[in-house]
């Protein structure tokens, strides 16, 4: 099992420590290091944030449907065209050429690839403890 696979299907417990403070602090320190050394990066450091937040909102609704297996076409088609709009405008905005299909798709396969390269976890993670009061 990959690691999108197992994020798939534990999804409750993934987004609510996204969702957390203790997760939004470890994701805003990284990028800010970054951001403040090439500000230029913050643009695509969004649009990349999107696009794997896309991929695993699809892999979530995929594995809720019972239609995880076997879907990878269908999964792919639907990130890009959730993604596409705002991969445009940061191409125009940064007088850059506008993706064509290839490389949009490659760039999916290169996000999934990313994220299955960590491999699946012996257990499902799990949410973390809410803040005490």
């Amino acid at each position: 099992m990959s690691f999108l696979s197992a994020l798939g299907k534990d999804f409750k417990s993934v987004f609510t420590w996204l969702g957390s403070a203790k997760g939004q602090a470890v994701i805003s320190t990284g990028e800010a290091a970054v951001e403040a050394v090439v500000p230029a990066a913050t643009g695509i450091i969004t649009i990349a944030n999107n696009w794997l937040t896309e991929i695993i909102k699809t892999e979530t609704i995929a594995a809720a449907a019972g239609q995880q297996t076997g879907s990878g076409v269908q999964k792919s088609a639907a990130v890009i065209s959730a993604v596409t709009p705002e991969v445009l405008a940061f191409a125009t905005a940064n007088k850059l050429p506008a993706p064509d299909a290839t490389t949009m798709q490659n760039a999916t396969n290169a996000l999934v690839a990313f994220l299955n390269a960590f491999g699946a976890p012996s257990t499902a993670p799990s949410a973390p403890a809410p803040p005490t009061p």
